[in-house]
């Protein structure tokens, strides 16, 4: 018994030491975040107006019956299409990967709890760290959900690129009539990533605050 009393200070005096690291490297992490969020609206901004500015290329083409302008527009919709399948395979890598980190962190949480009960910390310590593994158990869950969704919005490109691939070229009113309700997808699809991508920034800013929060907090701790 007191060999294990003894492995357990031993642990939690570790524990204390690795605190600030891990501060540190949550502080990293979330200014990382943000410089990605920034690059990713960028590239979602242009990527909407790259498909809109298509659109309205096939639209102007297919009023006008113009035959090379409905190609030109179709060819534009599939080098948009490919490069969407590559960023968006790196996305959902990403997205699980945010994932797994908001998952180190809960762990993080819980031993730091752990330490306030054996230590005898004041209440209000533990109530600081009880709300942020409660904080962090919610990034879990959010960030489960956005790599659910950046799957979804994955498969279904796919699909629509299976859909086009017949029609590519096609210009009888049958085939544009298809390929504009396709291409009004990939539209919604891109303007979806956008608006997603700037809820993302927030709540990665969001993020940010709260860590130095709890840095401040970790600090006034006795």
């Amino acid at each position: 018994m007191k060999r294990i009393t003894h492995l357990l200070v031993a642990s939690l005096s570790l524990s204390a030491v690795a605190q600030p690291v891990r501060n540190e490297i949550e502080r990293r992490k979330d200014k990382q975040d943000l410089r990605q969020d920034r690059r990713q609206l960028v590239n979602d901004s242009n990527d909407l107006a790259d498909v809109n500015a298509l659109l309205a290329q096939f639209d102007a083409a297919v009023a006008k019956k113009d035959a090379a302008g409905i190609k030109a527009a179709d060819e534009g919709f599939s080098r948009y299409l490919a490069r969407e399948a590559v960023e968006a395979k790196v996305e959902v890598q990403q997205a699980q990967q945010e994932v797994r980190e908001d998952r180190r962190e809960v762990r993080g949480d819980r031993r730091e709890l752990t330490k306030d009960v054996v230590t005898g910390k004041r209440v209000g310590a533990v109530a600081d760290d009880a709300r942020d593994l409660g904080r962090d158990k919610v990034n879990v869950a959010d960030d489960k959900s956005d790599a659910a969704k950046e799957r979804a919005a994955r498969n279904r490109l796919a699909l629509i690129r299976a859909e086009l691939a017949p029609l590519n070229g096609l210009v009888d009113p049958a085939a544009t009539t298809k390929k504009r309700v396709l291409y009004a997808e990939v539209a919604n699809l891109a303007r979806t990533d956008l608006v997603r991508t700037k809820v993302e920034q927030g709540e990665d800013r969001r993020e940010l605050r709260e860590d130095r929060r709890e840095r401040r907090e970790d600090r006034r701790s006795p």
